[in-house]
């Protein structure tokens, strides 16, 4: 009868090292810090049985009892031709088990260990005989490279699932990031564009300006809030007067240094400033809050017609201004972090694929900045050049999906490794397509490596029937690839690329392309590859 006890504590073993130990013919099982299993031994089932057996428990159990005493565990014959190469699982810095891989040598073929874990049942013990023969191989000097290569699957697993989990983490983040993104854009509607609200607080004082029919408003933002990063500055004014600096100055600092003469709900009403006429008879001032948190005021003079006195319907129509801005600074500079992150998280992506090879670092930065040069020299808006800088940054995120093996070979690729590097457009189009809003740059990504004469991939699309978005990245593509070092050759210099482009007009490349980008202000592209070329390497795991 097997004795199992459920785990209660995560495990710091990979699962996949039950699989490599297999495949080394180890059998292998998780044990308590007391030695009592925490699962059946993973092992073929007539092994399984045996291993489960009250003498084998026996010996691991006392097995386990030396360990407790160890800092560090190193592998053992426990008993002649019975060989255990344990591994400490650990939670939060405390043991909580081992994970035991187990091997045989010959000895073992001849232990009354066998017949004792049989129960003396003849068939029992030759079928478990015929087992283990093909597995008694280990010696002493076998095993210790066997426990050199346990050592080395384990970092490395370890490590595979870590990067594994940063990819994971990072997919999220970008879903997560651009989700918020959306989502302010969607709230931002109904006052303007959050990318530009510049725009709304002009439209909003000049709202009061004209309804009011003052000849002078003004927003003043506190400068110490985030929100002038988005804005560039902190004042903006709207009416029939612009005041100069010296007179603004002057006006806030009677503001700050004086008490107001009268309150209107939350707007305060102060003097006139000495010797400026044109804002009397008093000044309108109402603050701009978050959160209790002053952002700024708005400041509204020289109010015209009969009536000098300030009204309810002022006030009022003030207060929900304010409110307004107060609503759209927020949103702006919230939308404006949250872009920050979509886009830092996308370049942090674009750099763990691009890290996987040192010769390719920095590859989908210059290839997201050379498309959005291009497509603005073409025609293309800065808002639809962002769109095709961003699937530069992802086109290829497909590579995770390649062995690092082939990606990182340092001579030249072979059919069938080449096959491989075809897949990561469309594995890349497979990963990004469920993110939400990003629709649009799926072109990009998955037909970055078509040919306009046809016989590029993964489509074979031929001519206009290839994305634009994609036309303009394969140039931008094949660009940097051709400038850049590899392990097996070096980069061509400037002159010979431009050669090879126009040559390729019309069957590599789209014709009406090759001049425009060969015309493009490279200074750049210099920088950012001597950028590039600068920061440390990243070092491969063993």
């Amino acid at each position: 009868m097997n004795i199992r006890r459920d785990a209660t504590n995560q495990e710091s073993i990979p699962e996949q090292l039950k699989d490599r130990c297999a495949k080394l013919g180890l059998a292998c099982w998780r044990l308590d810090l007391n030695g009592m299993p925490v699962d059946d031994p993973t092992a073929p089932s007539m092994l399984s049985l045996w291993l489960s057996s009250r003498p084998i428990r026996s010996l691991m159990t006392e097995a386990a009892m030396i360990w407790t005493t160890q800092d560090e565990l190193t592998h053992r014959e426990i008993y002649p031709g019975f060989w255990v190469f344990p591994q400490l699982e650990e939670h939060r810095d405390r043991r909580t088990g081992y994970f035991v891989a187990i091997g045989f040598g010959p000895e073992i073929l001849d232990s009354e260990y066998i017949a004792e874990g049989c129960a003396g049942n003849q068939l029992q013990i030759s079928a478990l005989r015929h087992l283990l023969k093909d597995r008694a191989k280990l010696t002493s000097n076998s095993a210790e490279s066997t426990n050199i290569t346990l050592s080395w699957m384990l970092e490395d697993l370890r490590s595979i699932n870590q990067n594994d989990k940063t990819i994971e983490l990072f997919s999220e983040q970008l879903g997560d990031s651009y989700e918020v993104v959306t989502t302010l854009q969607e709230l931002g509607r109904s006052m303007g564009s959050l990318r530009e609200p510049a725009g709304i607080i002009q439209d909003g004082i000049e709202e009061i300006a004209s309804t009011l029919d003052y000849n002078w408003v003004a927003c003043i933002i506190n400068e110490d809030q985030n929100i002038t990063d988005v804005l560039n500055t902190t004042t903006l004014q709207a009416g029939e007067l612009n005041l100069d600096e010296s007179q603004l100055q002057s006006v806030l600092e009677f503001i700050k240094n004086f008490e107001p003469i009268g309150n209107a709900d939350t707007t305060e009403i102060y003097p006139v400033v000495n010797g400026m006429l044109e804002l009397e008879p008093q000044l309108l001032v109402h603050p701009i809050e978050r959160n209790n948190e002053s952002l700024g005021f708005l400041i509204a003079g020289g109010k015209n017609g009969d009536d000098p006195q300030v009204s309810s319907h002022e006030t009022k129509l003030m207060e929900s201004i304010s409110g307004m801005l107060g609503a759209c600074m927020e949103n702006a500079e919230l939308y404006h972090r949250q872009h920050l992150t979509f886009i830092g998280t996308i370049k942090a992506l674009s750099a763990a694929i691009d890290a996987k090879d040192q010769y390719t670092r920095g590859h989908s930065e210059r290839v997201a900045m050379l498309s959005a040069m291009l497509a603005v020299k073409v025609g293309y808006s800065e808002e639809e050049a962002e769109r095709i800088r961003i699937s530069g940054l992802v086109h290829d995120v497909g590579k995770i999906g390649v062995a690092e093996s082939v990606l990182c070979k340092p001579s030249r690729l072979t059919d069938d490794e080449f096959d491989q590097i075809k897949t990561h457009p469309r594995i890349g189009y497979e990963i990004v397509k469920d993110i939400p809003d990003l629709q649009d740059i799926l072109p990009g990504v998955l037909h970055h490596h078509e040919r306009f004469d046809g016989n590029g991939y993964p489509g074979k699309l031929v001519g206009n029937e290839i994305p634009h978005m994609a036309r303009i990245m394969a140039l931008a593509d094949t660009f940097d690839a051709m400038s850049s070092n590899r392990a097996y050759r070096t980069g061509m210099s400037r002159d010979k690329v431009f050669a090879e482009f126009r040559k390729c007009a019309g069957t590599q490349f789209d014709p009406d392309l090759v001049e425009p980008f060969l015309k493009l202000d490279f200074s750049i592209y210099d920088s950012m590859v001597a950028k590039h070329k600068a920061q440390t390497p990243i070092e491969k795991a063993a």
